[in-house]
C-alpha cells in the first residue's frame, strides 16, 4: 500500500527562459503518451521520443516509476519484469547513456529494477534518442535517455511523503520569491520485514541473506533567475545499493566459491550550470560537474572486483541563429578528467553472450591480481548546422550536418564522427486543412557514426592491452511521420509513424580467455522496423498502438558462429488507452513480445578439475531456443474523492498482469544438469496508492 501527499504543479519555465530540454514542434519525429502543447522553431526537429511528466505518473503497470514507462516505445524494452535493463533497438545496457539535468546518471534502477533512482514527482519530461541522432550527444553511447526536472512550481511550498513495504520517501519543493525555485528528495529502503517473511513463503535457507539488500537515494536542485537572460542552476543526485549473502556448498558446487557474496555500488553527481538565452538569437548552457561511482563485488575465497571512477567535466553547448529562422548553428565541447582505481583479485565483471560465464580471472590456475590507479583525460567537441533548404511548391526541404571529435588519452585515440539528416515535408500547403488527408507527410533520412571507448578495466585488467580501440557503430535510419492535428479544440487528432533502421557494429570488445585480456573481436548488426499510431481527443481520450520487429545478432570472433544477441526480442507489440471522465480515469495497456533466449540441455559429461581434483558435470547445450511468448495486461483506475480549493484527495488502483499470465524469466538447470527448470516472472499484482495534494 502506498500512502502519500503531494503538491499540485504546472509545467512552466522561468520568465521566458528555455527549460533544460530543447522543445520540439508538432512535426517532430516524436512519439508521446501525453500531448505537450508548445511552440518551437521549425528547425528544432530532433529524432526523439518525448514523455511528459503527467504521462509518466499516469502510465499503467509502473506505479508511477519514471523510467519503467519507456518500454511503451517501439523498439525500447525492459529485459524482464524484475530487472530494469533497457534494450534500445537491439542494443544492450552498455549502449545507453543516461542524463539527469545534465548530470550523468550512474545507474537508472535500485537493485536492478526495484524502483528508479530518480523521483517521478518532479520530472518535466524524458526525451529518448533511440539512434541516428545528431552530434549534440557524445561518445560511449548509441542511445540517450535525457531526463529533465522542472524549474518552477505554482505553490510557495509543497511536498509528498510515501510509504510502502519496500521503501519510504519524501519530496519537498517551493519557490523563492518570483525568481527562485528549489526541491529536495530522499528515499530509503526497509526490506527487513520482507526478508524475514521470505523463508516462510519460498524454499530457501533462512541464513542465505546475511545483510538484507538495501538502498538509498537523494536529489536536490536550486534555480535562480539572475536576469532576463541568465539563469543559475545547482543540482545533485546520489544513490547506493548494497547486499550481502552467504553461500554454502549446498548452493555452490565449486570448492573455492562457498562463502560471502557482497556488493556495494554507490554513485553521486553534482553540478552548477549557467543557462543563457536571447530570443531568436542564441541560447547556451555552461556546466561544471563532478561525478563518482564505485562497482564492488566480492565472492568466495578472496575473489574481489572493485572499480572506482570519478569524472570532473566542463561542458558547454551553444545554439546560435545565423539567420532566423532558416539557419541554426550548434556547437559545444566537453573537457573531462577521469581519475580511477581498479582492484581485482582474480575477478572480472559479467559479460553478455557466455552461457558458461566464469567471473574468475586466472592464469595457470592462479588468480590474477591487479591494482592500478590511473588518471585519464577526454576532450570532445562538435559543430552542427541545421539549414532550411530551398523549397518547392509541394515540398519543404531541410538538412542537418554535423561532426563530433573525440580524443581519449588512455588509448591515445582520436576519432571523427560525422552525422547528418536530410528531411522533406511533402505537401506543406495541406497543414491547415481539416479532415483526413495524405499530406503533409514528413520523410527523413539519418546517418551517423558512433564510437564507444573502452572502459579502464578492459584496458588494464588481466594482461594489459593498450592497443585496444573504440567500438564502432554506423546507423542508417529512415522515418516517415504523419500528423493530423485539426485547428479546432476537442477534435480527434492522429499521429502515425514508421521507421526502418540498420546498425553495423564493429570492433566490439570481449574477453579472450586463452590470452587473459580484452580484445576488439566481436562484430554484429541490428536491423528492424517500428510502427506507431496514436489517437487523441482533447484531454479526454488517448490510445496508442506500436509494433517493432528487430533482428540483433553478434559474432564473438572470426572462429565463432553468428548468434542472436542476448537482449534481442524480435517481436514487440503494445496496445494501450487512457480515458478521463470527470473525476474518473481509466487506463489499460497490453504488451506482447517474443520469449527469452535460453540454451536447451542435450547431454552432460563428467569433468575433473585438474587443480582441485573435484569431480563435477559439464552441460552440453543445443542451439539457442526461445521460451513461450510473453504477454501481459495492466489496468489502472484513478478516482478523485474530493477537491476543496487547493486541496485534492484521491486514490489509484493498478492491477499488473491482470489475467495472471505465467511468463518465463529464464531457464535454469538442476545441479547435475539433468533437468531444465523454468523460472516465472511476476504473477498478478495489485497496487494501491492514496494521495493528498495541497
Amino acid at each position: 500500500m502506498l500512502i502519500g501527499t503531494s503538491n499540485a504543479f504546472t509545467q512552466t519555465d522561468d520568465n521566458g527562459v528555455k527549460s533544460d530540454s530543447t522543445e520540439s514542434d508538432a512535426s517532430d519525429d516524436v512519439a508521446t503518451l501525453d500531448v505537450i502543447k508548445i511552440e518551437a522553431q521549425p528547425l528544432e526537429k530532433k529524432p526523439r521520443h518525448t514523455f511528459s511528466g503527467r504521462a509518466i505518473r499516469s502510465a499503467m503497470g509502473s506505479g508511477g516509476d519514471p523510467i519503467r514507462v519507456l518500454n511503451r516505445l517501439p523498439s525500447v524494452g525492459l529485459l524482464n519484469d524484475f530487472v530494469g535493463i533497457l534494450s534500445v533497438r537491439g542494443g544492450g545496457p552498455e549502449d545507453n547513456l543516461y542524463y539527469f539535468d545534465r548530470l550523468p546518471l550512474g545507474y537508472p534502477y535500485h537493485l536492478q529494477g526495484i524502483v528508479s533512482t530518480v523521483n517521478a514527482e518532479v520530472i518535466e519530461n524524458i526525451e529518448v534518442y533511440p539512434g541516428g541522432y545528431g552530434v549534440e550527444f557524445g561518445s560511449d553511447s548509441q542511445a540517450v535517455i535525457d531526463i529533465h526536472s522542472r524549474t518552477k512550481t505554482d505553490t510557495p511550498f509543497g511536498g509528498t511523503v510515501n510509504f510502502n513495504p519496500v521503501y519510504g520517501q519524501f519530496f519537498l519543493e517551493g519557490n523563492v520569491g518570483q525568481r527562485g525555485y528549489w526541491y529536495a528528495f530522499g528515499r530509503r529502503s526497509y526490506m527487513e520485514p520482507l526478508f524475514e517473511l521470505l523463508p516462510r513463503l519460498l524454499d530457501i535457507e533462512s541464513d542465505v541473506v546475511t545483510e538484507v539488500p538495501r538502498f538509498w537515494s537523494y536529489q536536490g536542485k536550486a534555480v535562480y533567475q539572475l536576469s532576463s537572460i541568465h539563469r543559475l542552476v545547482i543540482n545533485t543526485i546520489a544513490a547506493d545499493d548494497s547486499a550481502k549473502f552467504n553461500f554454502t556448498s549446498d548452493e555452490v558446487s565449486e570448492s573455492d566459491l562457498p562463502g560471502t557474496l557482497s556488493s556495494d555500488n554507490p554513485f553521486d553527481s553534482q553540478g552548477i550550470h549557467l543557462y543563457s538565452q536571447k530570443e531568436n538569437q542564441f541560447s547556451s548552457v555552461v556546466s561544471l560537474t563532478r561525478s563518482f561511482s564505485r562497482t564492488e563485488l566480492s565472492f568466495g575465497e578472496g575473489y574481489l572486483y572493485r572499480n572506482t571512477e570519478s569524472v570532473y567535466a566542463l561542458r558547454g553547448d551553444l545554439e546560435y541563429w545565423a539567420k532566423f529562422p532558416k539557419t541554426l548553428l550548434e556547437s559545444g565541447f566537453v573537457l573531462s578528467r577521469l581519475p580511477s582505481t581498479l582492484i581485482s583479485n582474480g575477478a572480472r565483471p559479467p559479460e553478455e553472450g557466455d552461457p558458461d560465464y566464469n567471473f574468475r580471472l586466472k592464469r595457470d590456475g592462479e588468480k590474477i591480481f591487479t591494482s592500478t590507479p590511473t588518471i585519464s583525460h577526454r576532450l570532445e567537441g562538435y559543430l552542427q548546422a541545421i539549414q532550411q533548404l530551398p523549397s518547392f511548391r509541394y515540398a519543404d526541404l531541410y538538412a542537418t550536418v554535423g561532426m563530433r571529435t573525440s580524443y581519449f588519452n588512455l588509448i591515445d585515440t582520436f576519432s571523427l564522427q560525422p552525422r547528418g539528416l536530410l528531411g522533406v515535408t511533402l505537401g506543406p500547403g495541406f497543414a491547415n486543412v481539416d479532415g483526413l488527408s495524405l499530406f503533409p507527410v514528413d520523410l527523413r533520412f539519418m546517418y551517423g557514426i558512433y564510437i564507444q571507448n573502452p572502459q579502464p578495466y578492459q584496458v588494464l585488467l588481466g594482461q594489459e592491452n593498450p592497443e585496444i580501440t573504440p567500438s564502432l557503430a554506423k546507423h542508417y535510419v529512415i522515418t516517415l511521420q504523419k500528423e493530423l492535428r485539426p485547428q479546432k479544440p476537442l477534435v480527434s487528432q492522429m499521429r502515425a509513424g514508421i521507421t526502418g533502421y540498420y546498425k553495423d557494429l564493429r570492433d566490439m570488445i570481449t574477453y579472450n580467455e586463452s590470452e587473459s585480456r580484452y580484445q576488439n573481436r566481436r562484430t554484429g548488426y541490428v536491423r528492424g522496423i517500428e510502427i506507431s499510431l496514436e489517437h487523441e481527443i482533447g484531454d479526454t481520450f488517448r490510445s496508442w498502438l506500436s509494433y517493432a520487429y528487430t533482428i540483433s545478432k553478434r559474432q564473438d570472433s572470426s572462429r565463432d558462429k553468428e548468434r542472436f544477441y542476448m537482449y534481442s526480442t524480435p517481436h514487440v507489440l503494445g496496445i494501450g488507452l487512457n480515458y478521463l471522465l470527470g473525476s474518473w480515469e481509466f487506463g489499460a495497456n497490453w504488451q506482447y513480445k517474443s520469449g527469452v533466449l535460453y540454451s536447451p540441455l542435450l547431454d552432460r559429461e563428467p569433468y575433473t578439475n585438474p587443480f582441485t581434483k573435484n569431480e563435477t558435470w559439464l552441460p552440453i547445450y543445443g542451439e539457442p531456443e526461445r521460451t513461450a511468448a510473453y504477454h501481459r495486461l495492466d489496468l489502472r483506475f484513478h478516482f478523485t474523492i474530493f477537491q476543496i480549493e487547493n486541496w485534492k484527495g484521491g486514490f489509484t488502483f493498478e492491477l499488473w498482469n491482470a489475467y495472471n499470465r505465467t511468463n518465463i524469466l529464464q531457464v535454469r538447470y538442476n545441479p547435475n544438469f539433468t533437468k531444465e527448470i523454468p523460472i516465472a516472472q511476476l504473477p498478478i499484482v495489485p497496487f494501491f496508492a492514496a494521495t493528498l495534494e495541497f
